[in-house]
């Protein structure tokens, strides 16, 4: 024969359960926001150090005679769409989503292409 405390044990064991992992729910989700925020920083410095590479060999002169070059002006244009997307994710302006754009994804330019 059970006693009162023990059946009442069981009865209260699955609620307490189930209301501890709602209450802890938030916790968890906060954590891992606070990871994906940390993440997300360490990948804007890490665009800033790309970007940086990318505008000094822009800024080098084309080698003469090849028939393509690499595009690093559409580079950065494509980099810098991605910051923004970064940043306004980590900081929304306003709660309507909003149209990120198309990246290029082609960088190869013609020798006729030259800047």
């Amino acid at each position: 024969m059970m006693t009162i405390n023990e059946a009442l044990s069981r009865k209260l064991t699955a609620p307490l359960l189930v209301a501890s992992a709602l209450l802890l729910s938030p916790l968890c989700s906060a954590a891992g926001t606070a990871d994906e925020q940390a993440n997300l920083e360490l990948i804007l410095r890490q665009l800033s150090m790309i970007e940086k590479v990318a505008q000094k060999s822009a800024e080098r002169p084309a080698a003469e005679g090849g028939r393509y070059h690499f595009d690093y002006e559409r580079l950065l244009e494509d980099l810098g769409q991605v910051r923004s997307g970064i940043q306004g994710y980590l900081s929304p302006a306003r709660a309507q989503p909003r149209d990120p754009g198309q990246l290029s994804g082609h960088y190869t330019r013609t020798g006729s292409d030259k800047p």
